[in-house]
């Protein structure tokens, strides 16, 4: 959750945050806009199995990244924040990029970062509003079993390509912590 512009963005995160307890919601509003005090608390620092997990999460995700570098596929990767990121991911996806590596997807007051998105050809003279291919989602995830959660934040994902690429992804893949799809 993030104001941009003096306008309201939200996550994926934000809204699987809000299903499982929407009291966090209003936390997180308040930080975006703290009353000031003389006492705030200081955040505390991730503990160790926080860090752990958040570490091996990384190495799953580059992981993933190197087996598909391995199968030889044109991989873009997307740098910046928000509105850079998305017109990033957005040329990326134009020029027929085989991968694109944490694709920024806007719709809206809605933005968000898949991991991977994966070039489909498509067949028989169809066509998206990039050409003659579309996009699908994947999503790596340490969890070996797909959680609410998950298919909250991919299907925000999904609306932000459907609107970039004008078709909907046939596929949200995720690639559990076994390196299963």
């Amino acid at each position: 959750m993030r104001r941009v512009d003096g306008r309201l963005v939200l996550s994926a995160t934000d809204l699987t945050k809000h299903v499982a307890c929407p009291h966090v919601t209003t936390l997180d509003l308040a930080d975006l806009d703290p009353a000031p005090t003389l006492l705030a608390p200081q955040p505390k620092a991730p503990d160790d199995a926080l860090a752990l997990v958040f570490a091996k999460g990384l190495a799953h995700e580059r992981a993933y990244l190197e087996e598909l570098r391995a199968q030889g596929r044109d991989i873009v990767t997307i740098d910046g924040f928000g509105a850079q990121a998305a017109a990033q991911t957005l040329a990326a996806m134009r020029s027929g990029a085989d991968v694109i590596y944490q694709a920024c997807l806007a719709d809206g007051s809605w933005l968000g970062y898949a991991d991977f998105l994966l070039r489909v050809d498509l067949t028989g003279g169809e066509q998206s509003a990039l050409g003659g291919w579309r996009y699908d989602i994947a999503d790596t995830k340490l969890a070996r079993r797909l959680t609410v959660a998950a298919l909250l934040q991919m299907a925000t994902y999904a609306q932000g390509l459907t609107r970039a690429q004008g078709v909907s992804p046939e596929r949200l893949v995720v690639v559990t912590g076994d390196g299963e799809p």
